[in-house]
């Protein structure tokens, strides 16, 4: 059997990654990097309120997640299975499994931080569990805004009333959805709007359907892009998608993995009498994103 690898562990679901969740992670690095060991997070694979019987989305997908952490300069990612089984460890069994796993030097945590089953398990019972293994314990305070904590079910309220500027502040990276491009009926192209399209993951919180600015970064140069997400009334088509025009670039995308981000909600989608007035509409709206009013 291999050497457990030494680890600081931030300890969290951080289905948005926010600032607050931010801050746990660092914490994590700086204490890891203090000690000379690996930082690892821990969290849940797919969705865990929902396995839970709620009829809760996630602002990012298990995918987005990993590539927003290791983006943060996460080292090691545990993703637990949201099974029955694992959700029904005791909250020392729960905090028995990391310790199987890694060799845990330190847990870091938000001061709300709940595990085990029905959430038993809090900071003073894991402060109890760590003093008994020689581990330290690092509790970071809640991360506000405006007044106001910083939590994932405001970000939530945010995104489906469009507001989009203001919960990037809250996530501190500009929201995204990734996806492979697939090809569609290429109407764009037609119109001399040629588009990439995207389906979201159906567990992924929903936008305000609208039209939005924002961008895409394909091999590492960022361009500007004119956002269609939700339905195209226009043409009779109400599956959502994300439909992201992207400004002077061209060249083939189809079958990409590619990261279409949101900057700030522009209109209301509307279904238009003709083809003419949608591009003449398009026109606007691609005067406004040259301008940068949107970046």
């Amino acid at each position: 059997m291999l050497d457990k690898k030494n680890v600081v562990i931030a300890l969290g679901f951080f289905d948005s990654v926010h600032k607050g969740h931010r801050a746990v992670i660092a914490t994590a690095k700086k204490k890891a990097e203090d000690l000379g060991v690996l930082t690892a997070v821990f969290s849940f694979a797919k969705n865990l309120k929902k396995a839970l019987g709620y009829a809760e989305t996630t602002v990012y997908s298990t995918q987005e997640r990993r590539s927003i952490l290791k983006g943060l300069g996460v080292e090691e990612i545990l993703f637990a299975p949201v099974t029955k089984k694992f959700l029904s460890l005791s909250k020392e069994k729960f905090l028995d499994y990391l310790n199987n796993i890694y060799n845990v030097k330190a847990y870091v945590c938000g001061t709300d931080y709940t595990f085990g089953k029905g959430g038993l398990g809090n900071v003073e019972f894991l402060r109890r569990y760590a003093k008994s293994r020689g581990q330290e314990v690092v509790v970071c305070e809640d991360v506000f805004y405006d007044g106001e904590k910083i939590s994932t079910t405001r970000i939530k309220k945010l995104l489906t009333d469009g507001k989009v500027d203001i919960a990037n502040k809250l996530l501190d990276r500009r929201y995204s959805v990734t996806g492979k491009v697939f090809e569609d009926r290429k109407v764009g192209s037609k119109l001399g709007f040629p588009t990439v399209n995207i389906e979201i993951d159906a567990e992924k919180t929903c936008l305000k359907d609208g039209v939005y600015a924002g961008g895409v970064t394909i091999n590492g140069k960022s361009y500007r892009s004119i956002i269609n997400y939700g339905a195209r009334p226009t043409f009779d088509l109400n599956k959502k998608l994300v439909e992201a025009h992207i400004v002077d670039f061209s060249g083939m995308l189809y079958g990409k993995q590619l990261t279409v981000y949101f900057n700030h909600f522009m209109r209301e989608i509307i279904k238009f009498q003709s083809q003419d007035a949608l591009v003449l509409q398009l026109k606007e709206d691609l005067e406004l994103i040259r301008s940068g009013i949107y970046d």
